[in-house]
């Protein structure tokens, strides 16, 4: 038994799992950091204070209230991506981070995200809360 090659892998096991489970765990980290921002997206623009009521002055503007450490907020992003392209002429999309204006959220008692506030001609028409699909968008950028 002492000239036994696979004794002292086998005798080390918990060392080769603990090294593949820091290898997927790191891969997991690092694949996370890889998901979409708001800035990311073609056609959709970042909302604060400071741009906020021009924005939403004219036309129908689908506001999405989101957090970037908010799993469905994330999950949401790429149905958004998707649906910029489709939207009718005249609507369109942004997004108000609710860490970084957390006065625009307060103004709009936000009280869990996402949070979308569909606006028309600078007033609010409808709103809706949690992950939308991108049928449910396009309706919602087909109000009155």
């Amino acid at each position: 038994m002492e000239n036994c090659t696979v004794c002292p892998f086998i005798r080390y096991w918990y060392l080769v799992l603990a090294v593949i489970v820091v290898i997927w765990a790191g891969n997991k980290f690092f694949q996370s950091k890889k998901t979409p921002i708001a800035q990311d997206i073609a056609g959709v623009e970042d909302l604060t204070s400071a741009n906020f009521a021009q924005t939403i002055a004219s036309g129908i503007t689908l506001v999405d209230f989101w957090a970037s450490w908010c799993g469905p907020c994330k999950r949401q992003l790429p149905i958004i991506a998707e649906t910029v392209s489709s939207l009718p002429s005249g609507v369109r999309i942004s997004k108000v981070n609710v860490d970084e204006a957390s006065d625009l959220a307060q103004q709009f008692k936000v009280q869990s995200v996402p949070t979308w506030v569909i606006f028309k001609d600078g007033k609010e028409i409808a709103r809706v809360n949690g992950v939308q699909s991108r049928d449910n968008l396009l309706n919602l950028a087909k109000m009155e």
